[in-house]
């Protein structure tokens, strides 16, 4: 009898344990992955800094909660700016994991070094690091991260784990045509936000001159550029069949960067079952940036509360 106790004791506890095991091993490749690629930069501009709210960051939750949050931020962006979002999901325990777009977080000139191939490969490999350890796993992508995240959904099998998509305002087609060449590209790389800001009133650039902790604040044409390619590649292809995760999209008719009619041709074209969230008005790409956008608060619950 003592014997069948510890026998079942020990299988009570065992999917636990392997859980804390899992966390604790891809927890630190993750983190070492990332610590290779800030020496990296480093390599590339021994000036260079990357501060902490830039950071790719792991936020341990309660281990007794077998669910995480996978966040990808946008185009000169980093993995604070996709916090706001976060919060509910750290106050309820969730694990926290912000991916960091290889060559952002640092200077222009070094996100300028990084390819779109490169984000798609540490996309596929840190996500699934995520996906191996918890039962339940939902993944954000804002902008440039839901393009990223929809790729690796068209082209890797979907982990049992990961049970639904939440893309803010992702990227495909510029809504004005030529946006990277004609807009970014007439200046030369690097220019400030502030003087692009200034001369252009391009009011999707306005929340880089206010939370400055989480932007790039020289502008790198050429990653631009590879955002343009990527969603031109991801716009010309095709889930066979339809993509069977739930998915929640945000957009915005305010929004001067994506075309949103293009983003929606994408997203019902390629998945079975879509909830759309459409702010008509002034609300800004960066629907989930409190600084900018009225709407914040609530996109932030409607992803929290998603069943």
């Amino acid at each position: 009898m003592k014997t069948l106790l510890l026998t079942i004791v020990f299988l009570l506890n065992a999917p636990l344990h392997a859980n804390e095991d899992c966390r604790k091993t891809n927890r630190e490749t993750f983190l070492n992955i990332n610590d290779s690629l800030y020496k990296e930069y480093s390599r590339i501009d021994s000036k260079q800094n990357i501060t902490d709210e830039k950071k790719a960051v792991w936020i341990e939750g309660d281990p007794k909660i077998n669910k995480a949050l996978f966040v990808a931020h946008g185009y000169m962006g980093s993995p604070g700016e996709m916090m706001f979002l976060a919060q509910p999901f750290i106050k309820k325990g969730w694990t926290v994991v912000g991916f960091l777009l290889p060559g952002h977080g640092s200077t222009y000139k070094i996100a300028n070094e990084y390819k779109n191939t490169r984000w798609i490969k540490e996309m596929k490999t840190q996500l699934n690091l995520v996906t191996e350890c918890f039962a339940e796993v939902r993944a954000i992508g804002f902008s440039t991260g839901g393009l990223l995240l929809h790729h690796y959904a068209l082209t890797q099998p979907i982990p049992p784990s990961l049970k639904s998509l939440h893309l803010v305002s992702p990227f495909f087609i510029q809504r004005f045509g030529g946006l990277f060449d004609r807009i970014l590209g007439f200046f030369v790389n690097g220019i400030s936000v502030d003087k692009a800001y200034f001369i252009s009133h391009f009011r999707d650039l306005k929340v880089m001159t206010i939370d400055r902790q989480f932007y790039h604040q020289n502008i790198p044409v050429d990653s631009g550029l590879q955002v343009k390619e990527l969603g031109q590649q991801v716009y010309e292809m095709k889930a066979q069949p339809k993509i069977k995760i739930p998915v929640q999209l945000f957009l915005s008719e305010g929004d001067m960067t994506v075309d949103t009619d293009s983003t929606k041709e994408v997203i019902n074209r390629d998945y079975e079952k879509v909830k759309l969230v459409w702010y008509k008005g002034e609300e800004p790409h960066h629907l989930m940036a409190p600084s900018v956008s009225h709407v914040a608060p609530e996109v932030q619950q409607l992803i929290f509360n998603f069943k």
